[in-house]
């Protein structure tokens, strides 16, 4: 008997918005197992769609890959959501796990992406290469949380390697590029500068025409109400503000950074 060969995952996921009759509509979906798009719910008599992303293969192993397009016509209103944590699981054939995101809004389109937590297990190597391409009026809130490992197993950091690089472009202009590489064999994160005592990291993209309506200040002291973790605002331009936090707790940074989503979500 032919011993059968391991066969890797390759998740397809398109997804196109637009407009119609007061409410936004997924009016394509293409998806290839094992990522899955759920209906559009409405939540009240909002217009906006919100969407859930599914994985249902339970979790990224070696040589896996994961592709997501998503587009937004002008005026359309999304908020997406990831049903679970990502897991990378350990890479035994030493393969890596990759994801690409790419987000293409018109004018006028407002996307929410609301954060979940990527969780690299044990020897887990996984490269993340999200692009987004947005007009000046359209609005983003974009969040993301990256955590050590299984903590509660006792796996600090133990994964062998994690790239993610995040470029953010408003009318053809790159404003944004955020490169994070971790590779634990080679690097010591308690070093001062690097996460010192810190094991998650958080992250939120605010970028908006209505940006110049925040308080920036009032955004710095609603990111430092938990003593636990450390938070900084860079105010990148009239329309782009990026917020980033370092915690010993995945609890609290979910909790911090979900309540300065809504935060954010009610003003702009």
């Amino acid at each position: 008997m032919s011993k059968q060969g391991k066969v890797n995952h390759f998740g397809k996921l398109e997804m196109a918005f637009e407009p119609r009759r007061g409410y936004t509509r997924l009016v394509h979906v293409y998806q290839q197992p094992p990522l899955k798009a759920s209906r559009e719910l409405y939540e009240g008599q909002k217009p906006t769609a919100t969407v859930f992303i599914m994985e249902s293969s339970g979790g990224m192993v070696a040589g896996d890959r994961n592709e997501i397009d998503i587009k937004l016509a002008p005026d359309s209103q999304v908020r997406l959501k990831q049903q679970s944590a990502l897991k990378i699981y350990p890479s035994h054939t030493g393969e890596l796990c990759t994801q690409s995101i790419h987000v293409e809004m018109e004018e006028n389109a407002r996307l929410e992406w609301m954060p979940e937590v990527i969780i690299p297990f044990e020897r887990a190597k996984f490269q993340v290469d999200t692009t987004i391409r947005m007009m000046a009026s359209s609005t983003l809130i974009w969040g993301e949380i990256l955590a050590p490992g299984r903590e509660m197993r006792g796996e600090i950091f133990d994964f062998q390697s994690f790239r993610s690089q995040y470029k953010l472009y408003v009318e053809d202009s790159l404003i944004a590029f955020d490169s994070l590489h971790f590779k634990p064999e080679e690097m010591d994160f308690s070093s001062l500068g690097l996460l010192e005592k810190a094991l998650y990291i958080g992250s939120l993209w605010i970028v908006s025409p209505n940006v110049r309506e925040l308080n920036v200040r009032d955004l710095q002291e609603l990111m430092h109400a938990e003593s636990d973790t450390q938070a900084s605002v860079t105010k990148l331009n009239d329309y782009a503000i990026h917020c980033r936090w370092l915690s010993k707790e995945q609890r609290t940074l979910h909790k911090e950074i979900n309540r300065m989503f809504i935060h954010v979500s009610n003003l702009i």
